[in-house]
């Protein structure tokens, strides 16, 4: 049975877990790999590219929000007035209308730790509690916007790659650690059920019983709500299909055999009973004695 064929196994068929114990090391890997890139395909990629489509990218929405600017001869010049506040930034840009009072300029830098308010020809930064106020003329540079977003295209879609990248390998290994609870809760399974199965076997059959719970989560992560305490959900099923494969496997240990009970009575009748072919040998002795 391949891999595919498995992770379908794994759903709805509870008896082809006793076959899932003979995989190799290397299979059953190759197994919690595969469900996690589909996982990290239903929950980061096609939401990321939903998000590519809708909106045309980062680069894009920075484009449509800040205005054009260029800084030209020792001045900047801005198309319009911008203004951003986000928690604790602040962003002012004017050099059209007059600039900034002093009041609010320091009413902004009070209120906000990252702050950068400009003019036609001042700069003023704020940043790690520290403020500076720059010439423009004396930064000695001449840059457009389009140049700066052409600049730093390449490295946003870098900078997203590695990202995804770092989230693709904390998944993999949050899995396989996740792994260890479900074989640690399948030893009080198996000695309910007593059945005889190592650390490593529960370990084993504790990655293919991920599936069902990671492709419910990875359903659920389209929901505009999320499932409080989904965690203890998702280990319910596990060992739940835990449970199923080691019933399984204790029904093939009888040999398919249906197991037969006999009453305390019936039992004490066949044990005193005498049988027939020895009440007539002492019948015969009888006779043959007179």
């Amino acid at each position: 049975m391949n891999v595919f064929c498995e992770l379908v196994h794994s759903i709805y068929d509870c008896k082809s877990y006793e076959t899932f114990l003979k995989d190799r090391k290397r299979k059953t890997f190759l197994f919690g790999f595969l469900l996690v890139v589909i996982y990290f395909l239903l929950t980061m990629i096609v939401p990321f590219v939903r998000f590519q489509m809708s909106t045309g990218g980062i680069v894009k929405i920075v484009d449509e929000v800040v205005p054009d600017f260029a800084i030209a001869d020792g001045r900047l010049d801005v198309e319009e007035q911008f203004e951003f506040a986000e928690g604790d930034t602040y962003f002012f840009g004017d050099t059209k209308d007059e600039a900034m009072t002093e009041e609010m300029i320091l009413e902004n830098l009070r209120r906000y730790g990252t702050v950068l308010i400009a003019d036609s020809e001042n700069l003023i930064v704020k940043s790690n509690g520290q403020v500076q106020t720059l010439q423009i003329a004396d930064l000695d540079i001449e840059i457009t916007k389009s140049e700066i977003i052409t600049m730093f295209r390449p490295f946003v879609n870098l900078a997203i790659g590695i990202i995804l990248v770092i989230v693709f390998l904390f998944m993999q290994a949050t899995f396989f650690f996740g792994v260890i609870f479900v074989a640690l809760f399948g030893m009080i399974v198996a000695s309910c059920m007593q059945t005889k199965l190592t650390f490593g076997e529960l370990y084993k059959l504790g990655i293919y019983t991920r599936t069902t719970p990671l492709l419910i989560k990875a359903l659920l992560s389209f929901l505009p709500f999320g499932l409080p305490f989904f965690w203890i959900i998702s280990l319910g099923i596990s060992l739940g299909y835990l449970a199923g494969a080691m019933r399984s496997m204790n029904t093939q240990d009888l040999g398919g055999q249906p197991v037969v009970f006999h009453s305390e009575e019936s039992a004490l009748e066949d044990r005193w009973k005498r049988p027939e072919e020895d009440y007539n040998h002492w019948n015969d002795t009888g006779d043959k004695q007179n």
